[in-house]
């Protein structure tokens, strides 16, 4: 699969570079001091590029006052070392994204103008880039009519783009997303820098997707989306005061590897004062938690992670009309998670086909604070508290638990581990550290013996007090 990703997006990079003729803004009257709106010589180099065959529209050192920019077809926007981009503080400036489809009311708001507004705007278009080592900085520009009277336009939006590479250039201060998208096709985030801002990449509908070597400091979750086919994020560092990766729609075919995710969060929503720089969950997949939504979360390959100072290391939820077939997560290192360990769970929707758990290491931060004595509750669009401290799981078929290991410091009094309705379990090398009077498992509607014998792994038993 990986190598299909790759090859695709090989022959997308490769179709793109045949024509490097360049274009510089200044040759079309762009001034570079801060001060003068450059959107007509941006967009008349761009134009006049696509209208070439294509090629390379270069901003050269220095400021560049712009509104929106619109990105064409087989042209590559490079900014040099020492260029920026700083986007108009006049809402009027902006365009949006219109979505001329009858078919994406799954992605919601695909068809609000106010919400999908852009700095760089590419919507229908081929084989475009954003590269280089300048800074595009969308001023953080505040409209009292956006969403929570606060937002105002994406950075950058790819609406229906096939074939797109952003690579090496640090996009801040984003007045909503960093980088907002819709059926997005063959495209590569490399090296990328996010800072300040909403969420870092978001895409709704995304195939043959990698995001690599990209380091995010964002205000809300660092990547989000979801109906996605053929993805990788690998190599990224993971700051956020919302959730590092969230996964809010169905997807196929996702690897997330090789990460650092690192709490409490640099940046702090001023706007948003409830998240007050805590760093939320690391990876959290929950389709349908914020509109319905109907797939599966199949073939999810969740390895090589380190996390530490977050709420919470994984917590996976399906909703209604969701189900999961085929989730790993391995060699996962979590240190000073402060609120709910790993959560995987279904209540109102589908199963959870197959679920292993393997090479897991957790340290957490005992609680005896009200909250810990609440009975069990539904989830809702985060992680929550349980009566477990370590580890919950819920509605699975066959669950496979290979070298994990929860510890903690301070104060526990929870039992550290639940798990409801699972009908086959494997399990070698299960370790919990103990507390007092409690024991390890609490199970309920569930034998913690594999329903047929098993060479690979080791059954343990519970006591029978344990339910």
């Amino acid at each position: 699969m990986k190598y299909i990703l790759l090859s695709l997006i090989a022959l997308a990079q490769v179709a793109f570079v045949s024509a490097r003729q360049v274009y510089n803004i200044k040759d079309f009257g762009a001034k570079g001091n801060g001060k003068i709106s450059n959107t007509v010589a941006i967009n008349n180099a761009i134009k006049a590029c696509n209208e070439n065959g294509g090629g390379i529209v270069l901003v050269p050192a220095g400021k560049y006052l712009s509104g929106t920019i619109e990105m064409l077809d087989n042209v590559e926007l490079r900014l040099a070392e020492g260029a920026e981009l700083i986007a108009s503080l006049d809402l009027k400036d902006y365009k949006h994204y219109q979505c001329l489809r009858d078919d994406f009311m799954k992605y919601k708001v695909a068809y609000t103008e106010y919400w999908n507004r852009s700095f760089i705007l590419a919507q229908r278009v081929s084989n475009i880039a954003i590269t280089g080592d300048g800074v595009i900085n969308s001023n953080h520009l505040v409209d009292p009519n956006g969403e929570g009277r606060s937002r105002g336009p994406h950075c950058v939006m790819l609406g229906e783009v096939d074939g797109v590479t952003i690579r090496g250039i640090h996009i801040t201060e984003a007045s909503n997303y960093g980088v907002m998208g819709y059926e997005v096709q063959n495209a590569t985030f490399d090296n990328v820098t996010f800072t300040k801002g909403h969420d870092g990449i978001h895409l709704r509908g995304a195939k043959n997707l990698m995001i690599r070597n990209c380091s995010f400091e964002t205000g809300d979750d660092c990547i989000a989306g979801g109906y996605w086919e053929n993805a990788v994020i690998k190599n990224c560092y993971i700051n956020s005061t919302c959730n590092g990766i969230r996964i809010i729609f169905p997807v196929k075919d996702l690897e997330i590897a090789h990460c650092q995710m690192k709490g409490p969060g640099k940046y702090v929503q001023p706007h948003l004062p409830k998240l007050t720089g805590k760093m939320m969950a690391a990876v959290i997949i929950q389709p349908g938690a914020w509109w319905d939504a109907v797939g599966g979360v199949e073939d999810v390959y969740i390895h090589d992670l380190t996390m530490d100072c977050v709420r919470c290391a994984f917590a996976a939820d399906l909703k209604a009309n969701t189900w999961s077939k085929n989730l790993v997560v391995e060699r996962i290192k979590a240190t000073n998670v402060n609120y709910a360990a790993l959560q995987i769970e279904s209540w109102k929707g589908g199963v959870y086909e197959d679920v292993t758990l393997r090479d897991i290491d957790v340290h957490y931060i005992g609680r005896t604070d009200e909250k810990t004595k609440r009975e069990l509750q539904m989830p809702t669009r985060e992680s929550r508290t349980t009566p477990y401290w370590a580890m919950f799981v819920r509605n699975i078929k066959h669950l496979t638990l290979e070298n994990v290991n929860f510890t903690f410091t301070g104060e526990e009094h929870r039992t550290p581990i639940g798990i409801h309705n699972v009908a086959k379990i494997d399990m070698k090398n299960l370790k919990a550290q103990d507390t007092d009077g409690k024991e390890m498992i609490h199970a309920v509607d569930c034998p913690l013996v594999p329903l047929a014998p098993s060479k690979n792994y080791i059954p343990i038993t519970v006591p029978k007090n344990a339910r």
